[in-house]
């Protein structure tokens, strides 16, 4: 996967934590590798920020967000960070990935084609942008060309981060997309039989990523989320913000909790995010341009998998599976950390960890070495 500003950096690839920054809040975690390929979490914590320090992922107040993060960075909920190397999160509004087909050629080949395709598919100037890519392994495929698996975000975006990051005494290892850390957390492997959706469900935004093969092939986010359901049950039921998270999250769209209010105020946004996951199914379905299948067979997504802290909704897997009719799960984001069957640890229990599937696909990435990604 892609680690924006990670190329020659270090002479010895350094572990880092994971580092998750929302408008609202962030989660960092540390994970260590084991022997044998086991992967174990040493340290993990979160914060809130205060209001208006980032505004639709772009940093209005640097010092407000280093005062916090430098604070509970210091203390981490459970273990101790052990380094000061940061995998970071981009905001998935502000990071474009593509995947473009090239004829079979060489490395330098590559990179000269590459520029061409971003001017084509990314709405942004090359000069603007720094830019990521990788050759997607297509396997035993026998296939006349290249896939490639493009990743850009705006210099200026960039930029404020690694300032913002720098100030917290911190060094950027790199930087990522957060659609490419939820992959890493939840793809078991890194690969799948054919399409699958995962649908990232945060307090602000909630972001649509189609992983298929062994790359990601599309994604895009919404402003539709657990703030505005939470903030419905406030207004429409004249209750307090606790009063309406614990409805949200013990009664939602169960019709025989609490009288069946809770669902009454929900069932609306969500039957439209349900419409909204459909139309992107509906255009990928029918636009999937580098899916490797024969002419006699369809392209079909056939998998959703939840995750973010409000994939906790009560009932929302079964309103999805049952509207969509599509087999819909709660993922896993320790898929690839823990042995099968665990799926939490002691200090993170499995709901809570749904929260933490960024961070933790970020802290995967932090102990990987950097071998595989494009120069």
């Amino acid at each position: 996967m892609f680690r924006f500003l990670s190329k020659n950096i270090y002479e010895v690839d350094p572990d880092a934590f994971g580092l998750d920054i929302s408008d609202e809040s962030f989660k960092f975690v540390q994970l260590k590798p084991q022997r044998h390929g086991a992967v174990r979490l040493t340290a993990f914590g979160f914060g809130d920020l205060p209001k208006g320090a980032i505004i639709d992922g772009e940093i209005k107040d640097q010092e407000e967000v280093v005062q916090t993060l430098r604070a509970a960075l210091q203390k981490p909920t459970q273990g101790k960070l052990s380094t000061n190397h940061v995998v970071c999160s981009l905001p998935e509004e502000h990071t474009f990935t593509r995947v473009v087909q090239l004829p079979n050629m060489g490395k330098a080949e590559i990179g000269e084609a590459i520029q061409w395709e971003i001017e084509q598919n990314i709405p942004m100037s090359i000069a603007d942008v720094y830019y990521d890519w990788q050759v997607v392994d297509l396997g035993a495929q026998n296939v006349n060309h290249l896939d490639i698996l493009i990743s850009a975000a705006p210099q200026k975006l960039i930029d404020g981060y690694v300032s913002m990051l720098r100030a917290c005494n911190m060094l950027v290892k790199s930087l990522e997309g957060e659609s490419v850390a939820v992959s890493r957390a939840l793809v078991k492997n890194l690969h799948t039989d054919g399409p699958s959706l995962i649908v990232d469900l945060g307090a602000t935004r909630t972001s649509f990523i189609i992983f298929s093969g062994s790359a990601l092939q599309f994604t895009s986010s919404i402003p539709l989320a657990g703030n505005k359901m939470i903030g419905a049950l406030e207004a429409e039921l004249k209750v307090d913000h606790q009063e309406a998270k614990r409805l949200f999250y013990d009664a939602g769209l169960d019709q025989n909790q609490e009288g069946g209010k809770a669902y009454a105020v929900l069932e609306p946004i969500v039957k439209d995010l349900t419409e909204q996951i459909r139309n992107y199914i509906v255009f990928y379905e029918g636009h999937a341009m580098h899916e490797h299948v024969s002419d006699a067979k369809r392209v079909v997504v056939g998998k959703i998998s939840l995750c973010g802290g409000v994939s906790n909704l009560n009932g929302l897997a079964v309103y999805l599976a049952m509207a969509l009719k599509i087999p819909v799960e709660i993922g896993n984001p320790w898929a690839n950390i823990l042995k099968e069957p665990l799926r939490e640890i002691p200090g993170l229990p499995f709901k809570k960890s749904l929260s933490y599937t960024t961070a933790l696909g970020l802290g995967l990435s932090g102990i990987r070495k950097n071998t595989n990604y494009a120069q």
